[in-house]
């Protein structure tokens, strides 16, 4: 089941396109059901590799998902919701529910799934170029399989949804949730890292094994809950400034910070180093060594901003 990559370039892809799809709800995935395959064969459907298209076949893990979105009332939003076993338990409740799928042979047989419950819908098309305010009425929890290569996208535009998106359940690859919460220094410590210490809490809920899918990936996957938040003490403008810092500052791991910031920024060494001196940070360090902490302080100091007062 793969997922993701960040990058400014990974938007360039269909958010739904290629989603995981899994059916089910236990922690490790034990008998699978054999219902799927057929499904996808009679609408047409084929799982591409090259896509990650992994569908659930565990109900257990489905029914797990579904269970911890605990209030029957609230709104839900999910992404990519392929089959739909995991849609019908959420819409079951008669809650206000959106999925949006790009797939429109999906969609049509979600639509036929989606008809006993009024207040569920299916929006054909890309949530990348959705609002979560036209899909729901209120706050709502986003809830998701997602492949490697469209993680970072998914995330980013959660985080940006606003006061409408209020936590988000996630299914994904475990090497990348990993990085989410990377210590600084190791080699899975990255700009995706920063991103999500600057918008959002991450929690591992529970870890789901490749017997869960079809087809079978070969990497384990976890389900998260992120929850976001803007990190405390800090504005739009910095944490905008920090991203784009620290995407120029670990782009390159083995150029030293003063070479990868000041070529970023197009400013001379004698510059540079001044500047990440004046921060509290050695010019010779690497981007990948710094905590979050450092990057908003570099940000507040960048040449040719003006200093809060």
């Amino acid at each position: 089941m793969p997922r993701l990559a960040l990058s400014s370039g990974s938007r360039g892809r269909r958010l739904n396109e290629g989603a995981p799809r899994r059916e089910g709800a236990g922690a490790a995935g034990g008998a699978p059901t054999s219902g799927v395959p057929a499904a996808l064969r009679a609408l047409g459907v084929r799982p591409s590799r090259r896509l990650g298209q992994n569908f659930l076949i565990d109900p257990r893990v489905a029914e797990r998902i579904a269970a911890l979105v605990l209030d029957p009332r609230e709104p839900v939003i999910e992404i990519g919701p392929g089959l739909g076993a995991l849609t019908t338990l959420l819409a079951a409740s008669g809650r206000e529910f959106t999925a949006v799928e790009l797939d429109l042979r999906l969609a049509e047989a979600l639509e036929m799934r989606l008809a006993p419950w009024l207040s569920a819908r299916v929006v054909r098309g890309d949530i990348l170029e959705q609002r979560a305010e036209d899909l729901v009425g209120g706050p709502a929890t986003v809830v998701a399989n997602l492949p490697y290569s469209i993680t970072t996208p998914a995330l980013e535009w959660i985080v940006t949804q606003g006061a409408r998106v209020k936590r988000a359940v996630l299914m994904v690859q475990r090497e990348y949730a990993q990085r989410l919460s990377a210590a600084p220094g190791g080699k899975e410590h990255g700009s995706i890292t920063v991103f999500m210490q600057l918008h959002a809490e991450v929690r591992v809920l529970f870890r789901v094994s490749p017997g869960a899918f079809h087809p079978r990936p070969e990497v384990d996957s976890v389900v998260l809950e992120v929850v976001p938040r803007p990190y405390p003490g800090t504005t739009a403008e910095e944490r905008a400034s920090v991203e784009r810092l620290a995407r120029a500052g670990m782009g390159t791991r083995r150029k030293t910070l003063a070479n990868a910031l000041g070529r970023a920024l197009e400013i001379d060494g004698a510059t540079a180093r001044a500047w990440l001196d004046g921060a509290g940070v050695d010019p010779g360090r690497r981007g990948e060594t710094l905590t979050v902490e450092e990057w908003i302080a570099l940000a507040r100091r960048e040449p040719g901003k003006s200093k809060p007062e």
